[in-house]
């Protein structure tokens, strides 16, 4: 079995893994997390309600989202975003006849991986595993990095004086028209809560930084978190 242990973590990884209160537990297999939120695809797009829930391995990084979107309170589509075997995808189809999204690709794999690394965020007993390198800034913020196979994802998570994440930054691709840009990307949180145990985020929001203006696209409440324990 693997027990996190946070020597020889940078100072603010130590500290939110116990803020957290994981250090000396067990590091989980799979992980299920549900949630709820809103979703738009542009900048003055209409704003869907979601529920959602998505399943993680961690050994290999992996993930897959699936999302009902709701309209008036009915049901108006599906989501579905996966990272599996190193490749990524992400598809949207309305009223079960209009597929809008279906992106697929290198840059997507590479995003993929990204989003994994930010929302290890529900499952923080891994940052003291060697799926996740780190790399100190100061006290209050490192480098994390994961690889794939011939993928990496690194970004800078930022914590506050308490051990909490507050924010995670970097570059990620993101869908413009036919291709892909790199663009800043963030997902700050606003509040944290104890699930069966575990001090996680669970309100926060995933933003684009376009031309110095904020694109809020998402917004999320996590309504629950569970473990699977080592066998």
């Amino acid at each position: 079995m693997t027990w996190v242990d946070v020597e020889g973590l940078p100072v603010p990884v130590q500290r939110g893994l116990r803020r957290a209160g994981v250090v000396g537990g067990e590091v989980p297999v799979a992980v299920r997390v549900l949630q709820e939120g809103q979703i738009r695809t542009g900048v003055d797009g209409r704003w869907l309600r979601f529920t959602a829930e998505e399943d993680y391995t961690l050994d290999p990084p992996g993930f897959v989202w699936n999302a009902s979107l709701l309209l008036a309170g009915m049901k108006a589509g599906r989501a579905t975003d996966s990272f599996v075997d190193g490749c990524g995808r992400m598809r949207v189809k309305l009223f079960g006849v209009f597929t809008v999204v279906d992106a697929s690709g290198d840059e997507m794999d590479q995003g993929s991986l990204m989003r994994w690394l930010n929302e290890s965020m529900w499952f923080p007993a891994v940052w003291a595993t060697e799926a996740i390198s780190w790399e100190p800034i100061n006290d209050n913020a490192a480098i994390g990095s994961v690889a794939v196979g011939d993928l990496t994802a690194s970004a800078e998570f930022l914590f506050d004086d308490d051990g909490r994440l507050v924010d995670f930054r970097t570059d990620r691709f993101r869908s413009v028209g036919s291709g892909f840009e790199m663009t800043p990307w963030s997902t700050p949180l606003v509040e944290h809560r104890d699930f069966h145990g575990v001090e996680l985020p669970s309100v926060g929001s995933a933003v684009w930084t376009l031309d110095h203006d904020a694109f809020e696209y998402i917004r999320i409440r996590v309504t629950d978190v569970s473990y699977a324990p080592q066998a």
